[in-house]
Parts: C-alpha cells; sequence; structure tokens
C-alpha cells in the first residue's frame, strides 16, 4: 500500500514538473518574442537634435504629390535621447517650401531622419518658426534667434527600418534655432530640437 502511494506521488510530482517546464518554456518564448519586436525603446520617442551644421542641398520624398522628390536645405546634428541625455545616433532635418507665415515669421515643411542603431524613423510635419521675443538661450548657454513648433494628430512617420518598419504614428517638435550666422549654403544653423514621437 505504502509503495502504491509513494508511486502515485512520484508520477504527480513528475507530471507537475513537466507541466512547470512548459510552462517555463512558454514564457520565455513570449519574453524572448517581446524583447524582439520591442527593442530599443517602447512606443514614445523623446529626441533631442543639438548641435551645429552647414546646410547642404539634398532631396527627400515627394511633398508636392507630383511623384518626384523634392529639394531640400539640410543639417546633420546629433541625436540625444532626451530621457538620459545620451548621444544615441546623428539626426538630418531637411527644410522645403520655405515661405513667409500668415501670421509672421517664416513656414516650412520639415523632413527629419533619426538614425538610431535599432533603425531609420523619417517623419515630416509642417513648422512654424517665429523669432524670439525675449532673449533666449539654450541651457547649455548658446543664443537662440527663433523658435519651432510643429504637431499634428495626423500619421507624421514616411517610412522606417529595422525596429521602425511599418510603423506610424505621431509626431510633435518643440525646437530652438539660431540663424544669426546662416546665410544659404555651406552656412551654419544651431540646433536644439526636440522631438515627441508616439508610435503605433
Amino acid at each position: 500500500m505504502y509503495i502504491t502511494i509513494l508511486g502515485i506521488m512520484l508520477r504527480y510530482d513528475m507530471k507537475l514538473r513537466s507541466v512547470i517546464a512548459i510552462m517555463m518554456v512558454a514564457f520565455l518564448s513570449a519574453s524572448l518574442s517581446f524583447a524582439e519586436n520591442h527593442k530599443g525603446g517602447g512606443n514614445r520617442w523623446v529626441l533631442n537634435l543639438v548641435g551645429s551644421d552647414d546646410m547642404y542641398v539634398a532631396m527627400v520624398p515627394d511633398i508636392d504629390g507630383d511623384g518626384y522628390e523634392d529639394e531640400a536645405f539640410c543639417f546633420d546634428v546629433d541625436l540625444i535621447n532626451g530621457k538620459n541625455r545620451q548621444v544615441v545616433g546623428t539626426a538630418t532635418d531637411c527644410l522645403s517650401n520655405i515661405e513667409p507665415g500668415s501670421e509672421g515669421g517664416l513656414q516650412l515643411v520639415g523632413t527629419t531622419y533619426f538614425n538610431l542603431p535599432q533603425g531609420t524613423l523619417v517623419t515630416r510635419g509642417v513648422t512654424s518658426v517665429q523669432p524670439v521675443n525675449q532673449p533666449t538661450v539654450t541651457p547649455d548657454g548658446v543664443p537662440i534667434s527663433h523658435i519651432t513648433g510643429a504637431s499634428s494628430d495626423g500619421n507624421a512617420v514616411l517610412w522606417g527600418t529595422g525596429r521602425f518598419e511599418g510603423l506610424q504614428g505621431t509626431s510633435r517638435l518643440s525646437g530652438m534655432v539660431d540663424l544669426t550666422n546662416f546665410d544659404g549654403v555651406g552656412t551654419p544653423i544651431v540646433f536644439d530640437c526636440l522631438f515627441v514621437v508616439d508610435l503605433e
């Protein structure tokens, strides 16, 4: 009788261990799958374009709907993680369709390339540029001549690679630039522009 009870207990213990092992394998597989699909960040990206670069002319994806790429004034700067202030890549900010704004200042189309280890994300926004009304400097003490801003509730993502492939989302820009020494091709703009990109 004791042998029978012991045998039942051993069989129960082995079944229990098998069930636990299967559950652990399933959990680890799900965790690895989640990590693979979400590696390098969540759905909200807070990215800071910081630095100065001389303008060059390049082509960006079609803006006016004619099926052809459009010319833009582009600048390459560092890309900083807005959460921990570490350099995480580079960014190229390209400015097109620059016109006087109906409320003063300028209006333009901004196409921004975020080059990260996880892939490249490209967004576009309609941007307003206004001169500062008060003396303004960056947290690092760099003088600023203009404030920039862009936001929309529509999809702002043009395309992405790697981690960002096939995603859509919104993008908000709150920026500061110094145009004091900018005078066309080969002259610089100073950037300190904060982007908040929410991906779906």
